[in-house]
């Protein structure tokens, strides 16, 4: 019987988890993830936390305790990087992030610490590299969580204005906290003794995400200086800047090898078109100038690039062709060519990226038919539950379905409605 209450405790943290618009496949590899890294009880007691950020006065009258009861476990739970905790208007705010990108990576971001990572490592390797479910679930959506930085010195036509948002350097220069981290992809495969040598502390945090890291050990602060110069040894090992697809307060920027990577790998297991929003550039081969070296196809972390022959009489003379639809506009390739035979040109259309994190999920919650749950999020509220799941019914039928996947309400409408209630919050606040 205890073993079945046990169980039950982690099938309702996984209900809690796929409320999320980025969810995780119940199997049982993530059961055991989840045994690693919560008790019985805190599966059960974080299985009923709001979706949205919540105040420990919240999380007390949810699980019937005391507020100073539940501030002990919610910091606990913090401490372990199970839930991110920031300070909002000096009130402690706490927050539980998606397994990816969120408690998963945070669990190997330093060595060490409370968790056993290799037997984690493991784990991860079954769920995500072995088992589809996952990954495909995570790579199918229409909004994606991660988007490619083109290193911006590879744009030399000086007509191309490289907006402040897509520059990996602007979101390090206005970053309010900075934090670095042993990299997730190389540390997992570094248990299997598969790890590359490309630099394992490199993965970049920013904003609260970073306070609360660095706050509990899973970050090291640095200064704007220090996180160029990181920047800088990124590119010189040919790594892509992979940040969160959002335009303000970027989260994270992680700093990929093509082969432990696991954005990147999985990118070219299930297709790119809708697992990486690339950059607003796209690669161009000169075939005059390439002399078919291949060292750009080397470092493609997307294999978009072959050698092919240059013309039908000369077939042994080869040059690099590209495969614009795989082509995630990162510019590593430009950066090895000696000849100076590849230049980065702005796309045809525009990518769409999200303002923030709040249009971005609400966006992925419209696509994934879960727009209720962020709406009335309180699972531990009956009301709450009985108004999510009519809605959830509501959004399915033919005419909503139909308005609300429409361009109109996806960005414009969406980013009006987003923009009013910050400046009637700034307001309120006043």
């Amino acid at each position: 019987m205890g073993h079945n209450t046990a169980r039950k405790g982690y099938e309702k943290l996984v209900d809690r988890l796929n409320k999320f618009p980025l969810g995780a496949p119940p199997s049982e590899t993530l059961y055991k993830i989840l045994n690693v890294m919560f008790s019985e009880e805190e599966a059960q007691l974080v299985s009923v936390l709001p979706i949205k950020p919540f105040k420990a006065k919240v999380a007390a009258k949810i699980w019937k305790k005391t507020e100073e009861e539940a501030t002990v476990i919610l910091n606990e739970l913090a401490s372990r990087a199970l839930l991110i905790d920031v300070n909002i208007d000096g009130n402690p705010t706490y927050a539980m992030p998606p397994p990816m990108a969120g408690f998963f990576e945070f669990s190997l971001m330093r060595v060490g610490g409370k968790l056993d990572q290799k037997v984690l490592s493991e784990l991860f390797h079954q769920y995500i590299n072995v088992e589809d479910e996952f990954v495909t679930e995570l790579f199918s959506m229409k909004t994606p969580l991660g988007r490619a930085f083109v290193h911006e010195e590879t744009i030399e036509d000086k007509s191309l204005y490289v907006l402040d948002y897509e520059r990996a350097s602007n979101v390090i220069k206005t970053a309010s906290h900075i934090g670095v981290g042993t990299c997730y992809c190389r540390h997992k495969k570094e248990h299997a003794e598969e790890a590359c040598d490309a630099p394992m502390e490199i993965c970049m945090t920013f904003n609260n995400t970073a306070a609360s890291l660095i706050k509990h050990g899973y970050a090291k602060q640095i200064n704007e200086e220090e996180c160029l110069d990181l920047l800088e040894v990124a590119k010189k090992h040919n790594l892509v800047q992979f940040g969160e697809n959002v335009q303000n307060e970027v989260a994270f920027i992680c700093n990929c090898c093509s082969c432990c990577c696991e954005a990147l790998v999985g990118a070219r297991r299930v297709g790119v078109s809708h697992s990486i929003n690339s950059s607003n550039y796209i690669a161009d081969v000169n075939d005059d100038l390439c002399i078919g070296c291949g060292k750009c196809i080397l470092v493609c972390p997307m294999e978009a690039l072959a050698m092919v022959s240059k013309n039908e009489i000369n077939k042994k003379s080869k040059i690099a062709r590209l495969s614009e639809e795989n082509c995630i506009g990162c510019g590593v390739c430009v950066g090895v060519c000696k000849p100076d035979s590849i230049s980065m040109i702005e796309r045809a259309e525009r990518v769409f990226t999200p303002v923030d994190i709040t249009h971005r999920v609400v966006l992925e919650a419209i696509e994934k038919g879960k727009l209720q749950n962020l709406i009335f999020d309180n699972q531990a509220h009956f009301n709450h539950r009985v108004l999510a799941a009519i809605l959830g019914v509501v959004l399915k039928l033919p005419p909503i379905k139909q308005i609300m996947a429409s361009e109109q309400v996806k960005s414009k409408y969406l980013v009006k409605l987003i923009e009013r209630k910050k400046k009637k919050g700034k307001l309120e606040a006043k």
